[in-house]
């Protein structure tokens, strides 16, 4: 394996130093559509001098559908809406959002570390690692591999670098449940999900996603403010964890 600099080193902190910046802004966001639905509701509970709202009434002529549907609530229909269907919106937007960019940070960073590890690499073969990133935990085994980047866990957690990464990779098994199955489980993540869960330490099972309440009986996803709350709990720390692991490395 060739050295890390200071350089390298650096540069790598930066990567995940700009992930963390974004899980905190992107949930700024969020937060002020969050409240955003709150105060809709609290308006339409309380307005009497409408009678309710059109989808429709305010798109300008030309760039109407030419089977235009105009979907019309009421007072109450929009007291309840917002702070369900519309609020569930948010909360799914935001899953979607947050895991999408830890994953990009993480493929920003792998690209970076590759080219630490192997400067000869072209950019096509570089886009080529990258885009299997995920693939038979091919960016985990780089960055824990004697021969590769040897990350170690941080030296004040207590958590191996697979069992982190084997939590993430469960926020992008509900990440691709709300995008592609309209939050219900299939059959083969609900099996992956259990595998997490035998694989992890007795004493830690608890931490497995498939005992998380997020999921129903019927194994829907079903997103409360507290599991949007954990879930950016946890990509913090799980970016934190990276950031540490790499500023603990003794550059050459």
């Amino acid at each position: 394996m060739k050295k890390m600099t200071e350089q390298e080193k650096a540069k790598g902190i930066e990567i995940v130093s700009l992930g963390l910046a974004k899980i905190v802004s992107n949930y700024s966001d969020n937060a002020l559509l969050i409240n955003a639905c709150h105060v809709a509701a609290d308006r339409y509970r309380t307005l009497e001098t409408t009678n309710g709202l059109s989808t429709t009434a305010n798109i300008p002529p030309q760039l109407r559908l030419d089977n235009e549907i105009d979907v019309q609530y009421s007072n109450e229909d929009l007291t309840r809406v917002y702070m369900t269907t519309v609020q569930e919106v948010v909360f799914r937007n935001y899953i979607i959002v947050s895991v999408s960019i830890v994953d990009a940070v993480l493929e920003d960073l792998y690209r970076h570390f590759l080219t630490v590890v192997d400067s000869t690499l072209s950019d096509p073969e570089l886009d080529k690692k990258v885009r299997n990133a995920w693939t038979n935990d091919n960016l985990l085994n780089f960055l824990t591999d004697g021969e590769n980047l040897n990350l170690q866990k941080p030296n004040d957690l207590n958590t191996e670098f697979s069992e982190a990464f084997m939590r993430y990779s469960e926020l992008r098994i509900i990440r691709h449940t709300l995008l592609h199955s309209d939050g219900k489980l299939s059959d083969r993540n609900q099996q992956k999900l259990i595998e997490n869960r035998d694989n992890t330490p007795d004493e830690r099972k608890h931490f497995a996603l498939i005992n998380s309440p997020i999921f129903s009986a019927d194994h829907e996803v079903q997103l409360t403010i507290n599991h949007v709350l954990s879930i950016r709990q946890y990509l913090d720390r799980f970016l934190m964890y990276i950031f540490k692991s790499i500023q603990e490395k003794e550059p050459e």
